[in-house]
């Protein structure tokens, strides 16, 4: 039986000065539910609801299967409900507590339907935001061999995905390999990003109809899901033999996530990891490329989410400390080869950082 992290809760409770924090979570945005409670859920959303007095927990579910397994899997839970009118239960479990104040963390996704119940009980509403996911910045040495686990099925399955660019396939049937294979090793879930082609590709996609000819590059972000965490590696093959031109660009790509990695330590902060990287495309005139209209983030978290923080860009203020775990990628367009894409998550130690993927830091090739 797994416990609810109530030490978590109550501090929050303290912090913000509420007698009640409320977590919500939807189908798509699950990743504080499953952090404070360590289980999945399958229905709409679900909330985890705290009271500071008494210390109850209440998890309110929006499908009977969803808490029949909380049930097996929980324990310490005052109740467990699964009703669809939670905001019925809600707003008389406020009432019973005397509740005036309730902190609400739930990324801007709370329903209004729920939200008029904890006003008509009476109660405030406070933003809670941000507290849950500042916590999950630091992970434990428990929590980085879940995110190595994770990113290790990358490593497994990316010579399937060369493979497959190898035997000619379309990017719908590369995505599909990919994914057969990461589930046959026990991942839930995978975001797989994918091009394919030369300087008219300027970022990656979902899968398309397209299929490599001799020259193309082929990149893909490869992030499988295992027990609700995610990891990472960001690769790039070319179709046939590679050019002067794509090793010379791609070592130039390389170059750049060394400087970011070199800087990721604790006392570094995050603007200057993502610096690093774009200064070497500055140093060899590719300084146009690096902004908003080419690329989005030099990096970011991993974690319960797919893209926590912090996101790895200059202006980023934040310091990196010892536990965090992140992925350095200066991915972007080159107009010389088209977008190019190398990246690997690290947990940041002590003294500098380690590496979780084992996948060879270079331009493959598929013959």
């Amino acid at each position: 039986m797994k416990k609810i992290k109530t030490e978590i809760l109550r501090q929050m409770a303290a912090d913000f000065d509420v007698q009640a924090v409320l977590v919500y979570s939807s189908v798509w945005r699950k990743e504080n539910f499953r952090y404070l409670t360590g289980t999945n859920f399958y229905g709409p959303n679900a909330i985890v609801l705290y009271i500071r007095d008494s210390e109850k927990l209440h998890l309110l579910l929006s499908s009977p299967v969803d808490a029949d397994k909380a049930k097996a899997g929980l324990e310490g839970v005052e109740s467990y409900l699964s009703l669809e009118n939670r905001g019925a239960f809600l707003k008389r479990v406020l009432e019973d507590n005397g509740v005036r104040s309730v902190g609400v963390s739930d990324g801007g996704l709370f329903p209004a339907a729920l939200a008029r119940a904890v006003r008509d009980s009476g109660a405030e509403i406070k933003s809670a935001d941000g507290f849950i996911e500042k916590r999950r910045l630091r992970k434990s040495p428990e929590e980085v061999e879940c995110l190595r686990a994770a990113v290790s099925l990358a490593d497994r399955a990316f010579p399937t995905f060369v493979d497959a660019i190898s035997r000619g396939l379309n990017e719908f049937q590369i995505v599909a390999e990919v994914e057969y294979e990461l589930k046959k090793m026990g991942a839930e879930d995978n975001f797989m990003l994918i091009s394919t082609g030369q300087t008219e590709v300027f970022g990656m996609t979902p899968p398309q109809n397209r299929t490599a000819k001799p020259g193309d590059l082929v990149l893909t972000e490869l992030t499988p899901q295992l027990d609700g965490w995610w990891c990472q590696i960001c690769r790039t093959v070319v179709k046939g033999p590679p050019s002067d031109v794509q090793k010379r660009i791609f070592d130039i790509f390389l170059e750049a996530e060394d400087a970011g990695l070199a800087l990721v330590k604790p006392g570094s902060n995050i603007d200057d990891v993502a610096r690093a990287e774009n200064d070497v495309f500055r140093k060899y005139g590719y300084g146009e490329y690096i902004s908003s209209k080419y690329t989005r983030v030099r990096g970011h978290g991993h974690g319960m989410h797919l893209d926590e923080d912090p996101t790895v860009n200059e202006g980023v203020d934040l310091v990196i400390e010892e536990g965090m775990v992140i992925v350095i990628h200066p991915n972007t367009y080159n107009p010389e080869t088209g977008y190019v894409v190398v990246g690997d998550p690290v947990v940041v130690t002590a003294d500098g950082y380690k590496m979780l993927s084992t996948t060879e830091r270079r331009l493959f090739v598929a013959e």
